[in-house]
């Protein structure tokens, strides 16, 4: 079939063709695919970007549970390529539910200009401490190009890497922005209650952001999460694109498509479905995993996660 199509195709058209693929693989050095490896390719340089305390013993590396304390951890590798290809350098990202802003960290790598937010208190001031620790620590090397604008205790503003770098602690549901202003968003929402995601009454898989005081249901769950979702749209550039990461799980002996129901919030508030990457999580996904019980519950081991691409049309 090879042979078939070169030989059927003229000689300047394959030129072009290679021609084109080379300043693709250039550009963003890796081929998108629909299913991506992490396991065997590795950038040490963006693992000490986002690396800090609250990321040890993340299900990444450790494969903890989250009901165990361990945070969630997108592979490093992963983010980069999504940013590459979705964005160019000087583009605005966002993540409304920044957590430890490794998103925004990467991208600042890759000269992308950041916005994050979040409503916890512990995240925020970690997040200003580990940005400010970076900034003190490259002083020396690129003085003009790294300088704290503004800091209280819910906005921080700074010249990071010559990009800017802004973060605020606040609700997502109720965006401080513009409408149609950032280029690209990224980011990785609640896993309902399952996670530990701080005690603020704003927070929407603690039960209390509902308003009732209690655990929500996962119905009134992702009703806050389309709260969060329609300040996403509105702030996001026509024609431009928004990624979220996240997985499906089980509660109490029930499954849930968490995936599946992100697609139909996202599609709810104006989006389109663009696009579905599965990405590997872990080159060893049975290490704290008990076979006995995988064959007496006859569940799958997990070590996937989606990153769902949805468009603003």
């Amino acid at each position: 079939m090879k042979d078939n199509y070169e030989t059927a195709t003229p000689p300047e058209k394959l030129a072009e063709s290679r021609s084109e693929r080379e300043r693709l693989l250039l550009k963003w050095g890796f081929e998108p695919l629909s299913m991506m490896w992490m396991t065997k390719v590795h950038n040490k340089n963006l693992d000490t970007i986002v690396e800090d305390t609250l990321a040890q013993g993340s299900y990444v590396e450790c494969n903890y549970n989250i009901r165990d304390g361990a945070l969630a951890q997108t592979p490093t590798i992963f983010v980069e390529r999504i940013i590459k290809f979705y964005t160019e350098p000087g583009d605005i990202i966002l993540n409304p539910m920044a957590e430890r802003i490794p998103h925004l960290l990467i991208g600042n790598y890759l000269k992308r200009n950041g916005i994050g937010q979040d409503i916890c208190e512990k995240f925020y001031r970690h997040d200003v401490e580990k940005v400010k620790k970076r900034i003190l620590s490259a002083q020396i090397f690129d003085p003009d190009n790294n300088k704290i604008l503004k800091e209280d205790e819910n906005h921080f503003f700074t010249i990071f890497n010559g990009m800017m770098l802004n973060l605020t602690k606040g609700d997502s549901r109720h965006l401080d922005l513009p409408d149609n202003y950032v280029d690209f968003i990224i980011t990785s929402p609640p896993y309902w209650d399952l996670g530990i995601y701080g005690d603020e009454p704003e927070q929407i898989g603690s039960g209390i952001g509902t308003g009732k005081g209690d655990t929500p249901t996962y119905e009134e769950f992702l009703s806050s999460l389309e709260e969060i979702f329609k300040e996403c749209y509105r702030v996001l550039k026509k024609d431009k694109y928004m990624c979220v990461q996240v997985n499906d799980f089980r509660k109490n002996g029930k499954f849930y498509n968490y995936h599946n129901s992100t697609i139909k919030v996202l599609e709810s508030v104006g989006f389109t479905l663009w696009d579905i990457v599965i990405y590997n999580l872990s080159a060893h996904p049975l290490q704290s995993i008990f076979l006995t019980q995988i064959e007496d519950q006859k569940h799958f081991a997990k070590c996937h996660e989606y990153s769902i691409c949805v468009k603003k049309e």
